[in-house]
Parts: structure tokens; sequence; C-alpha cells
């Protein structure tokens, strides 16, 4: 045995998420549906080859009526048609046949049936400029370029300042639970027009599903208007003598920390207050948005920041309660929002919030 070698080199070991510390944040990245993400699919398609441009307008006018397919496409590049889906074509059939099917006048059906071969089109339209430039190779795709989209991929879509504000939140989180919740799940719900602190909620061994942390923050919004459901034995903040703010939404442990510490001095505490009649009506008068004119209905208008990845019941429950963006810092194995699936992007909601993760150095350790 060989004294002198040098030892081997250790590989990094991933920290425990107990040991996670504040300052391993280091950014923040949107959590879109696989749509962004994903090349576009390419699916079979017959076309044909005109003879002439004036076969145009009638062989279009008939296409569009009777087989109007690929609204995402192009119907026409240079004297190329697409005419139908190639699946739509039975084996035992000729496209002549199919086309015979749907009563197309003879100089069409004879137009549309020269030059025919199958070519691979885009199987939907793109939502991003490189998405749409990979279409441009197979077949020309209509486009309508989205900026706001666009910035969510390429992470511009926060200024300095207010990723400042998001990062904070994140390392507040960490704090929250490793020096007053015994490294359990903290959600925070912050009124971002402000900013201000409306709720704080700190999950802990859960005797139901409904006493996870976002549960538990969502009900803790709504004792601010004058709700809540669940049953505690924590104390809350006292209201402000004066003012239209309140601060029933923060458990005093919490807030006796944070009032405590001379780094967090700064932080705005409170819900809005509901507004009386007259003064909704007032500005509803000035042609404000909801937030504005009424004043907060449970999450309308906020953000969530959560330590843990919600589970199904919590993501739904955010949807419920109209959260407006919901960031999170560490998945968890059964999270709806990025791990299992993506809950915001399934369109038949009737509600959809933005979803972020806070990115840190402990992710790139293995």
């Amino acid at each position: 045995m060989d004294l002198t070698a040098s030892p081997p080199v250790k590989r990094a070991r991933r920290r425990s998420l107990t040991h996670f510390e504040d300052e391993d944040i280091t950014g923040i990245r949107a959590v879109l549906s696989d749509e962004f993400d994903r090349d576009i699919e390419l699916v079979k398609a017959h076309s044909c080859q005109l003879e002439t441009k004036q076969q145009l307008q009638a062989v279009i006018q008939e296409l569009s009526q009777k087989l109007p397919h690929f609204q995402h496409l192009k119907r026409v590049h240079d004297r190329s048609v697409l005419i139908c889906p190639s699946s739509d074509v039975e084996s035992s059939e000729t496209l002549e046949q199919y086309l015979q099917r749907f009563a197309f006048s003879e100089h069409v059906l004879r137009a549309l049936c020269q030059g025919v071969r199958v070519v691979d089109v885009p199987g939907r339209m793109p939502r991003l400029r490189a998405q749409y430039e990979k279409t441009l190779r197979h077949w020309p795709c209509k486009f309508h370029p989205n900026h706001y989209s666009e910035s969510l991929r390429n992470g511009s879509n926060f200024s300095s300042e207010q990723r400042r504000i998001h990062k904070r939140m994140a390392q507040l989180l960490v704090r929250l639970s490793r020096d007053v919740n015994s490294d359990r799940p903290v959600g925070i719900c912050v009124d971002p027009r402000r900013p201000s602190v409306v709720a704080i909620a700190g999950g802990g061994e859960f005797r139901s599903p409904h006493e996870h942390c976002s549960m538990l923050l969502v009900d803790h919004v709504a004792r601010t208007q004058q709700g809540g459901a669940i049953e505690t034995d924590l104390t809350f903040a006292e209201d402000p003598k004066a003012g239209d703010t309140t601060l029933r939404g923060i458990p005093t442990v919490y807030y006796d920390y944070l009032s405590k510490d001379e780094e967090y001095k700064d932080l705005q505490f409170g819900a809005e207050t509901r507004r009386s009649d007259e003064a909704q009506h007032q500005q509803q008068a000035q042609g404000a948005d909801n937030l504005v004119k009424f004043g907060p209905y449970l999450c309308t208008g906020y953000d969530v920041y959560l330590l843990q990845e919600p589970c199904l019941m919590c993501s739904m429950a955010l949807v419920h309660s109209r959260a407006k963006r919901v960031f999170f810092l560490r998945s968890s194995e059964n999270g709806a929002l990025a791990t299992r699936f993506q809950l915001h992007t399934v369109r038949e909601l009737n509600h959809h919030y933005e979803v972020f993760q806070f990115t840190t150095k402990d992710a790139e350790l293995t």
C-alpha cells in the first residue's frame, strides 16, 4: 500500500434540506408548460403541387370550407398546398377517393390530385420564436410573438429590484423555518403592490392534509378578511390602532421574531381591509382593477412564497383562492407544480397563476 499517495477526491455531497442556508439562493426560474420546452412534434400531411397560380383562389376557397385543417399553418407554400392530415386518409383508399366524400368541384378535385406528396408539418403553433424558427425548416407556420412569454423563458421578466425582493422572501422562508418552525415548511403571502406581508403560516406534524402549510396560509389570509375555518391555538398579532390594514393573518410568534430583527425593520406588515360600499363605488368609477376596486378576495393579486413545492390539494387550494404568483424553494416528491405535473398549465382550470422556483447552489451539487 502506497502511504504517500494522495487521498481519492470525494464527490461533493448534497446537503440535507434541514441544513439549507439562505445565502445559497441564486436566482429564479419560471416553471412553464412543456409546450415551451419541447420541440414541436411533426405530423404527416398530404399536399399537392398546383400547376398554375390561377388555380390557387378556387382551391383555397373550397379547401377552407370543406377541409378546414391546419389553422396554425400557412395553407400555401410556393405553389404547394396542404390538403389534409395523412392520418385522415384510410389505407384502403386513395386521396382522390377520400376527397370525393366532400363533393369538391371537378376542376378543384383535379388540381388537388396533381403532384401529390406526403410532407412533415408542425403539429401545433409555436409558443416561442426559437420554436418558430425550427418550424420554418419544414413548413411555414403562423406565429404571434408574445414578448412576456419570451421574457419568462429567458429570465428577463423581473427587474433587478423585483429579483431582490423575491430573493429576500425566499431567504426569509429559510430563516423562519430554521429559527421559528423547527425546520418545517413555512409559507408567506405578500401583497406585491405595497409590498406588505399579509400572512405567514408554518406547517407542523400534519394530522390531516388540511393542515399542510399552503392550506394554513390560505386560511390565515382568510382571517384578514373576517374569515378562516381552521381551529388553532395560535395567537395572532394585534392590529394597529389606526390605519387601513390588519395583522390578523400573522401569528404572533412570527411577527415578534421579525419585529425584533434589525434586518427586517423596513419590512411592511398587514393586509388591506375591505373597503366600504362608498369607497368601492368611487374606485369603480375610476376604472381600476378588481383588487384595487374591491379590496382583496382571499389571495387575489397576492404573491405566495412557499418553502416546499405544494401537493395537488394545496395547489388546487391556491387556484381556488385566486393567487397571482406562486414561488417555491424546494421540490417535493408529490409536488404538483413541477415534479409530478404542472397543475397551473391545465387549460380547463378557471384560474391560472404563474409559478417560479428559486434556484440554488445546492441544486448543482451531486
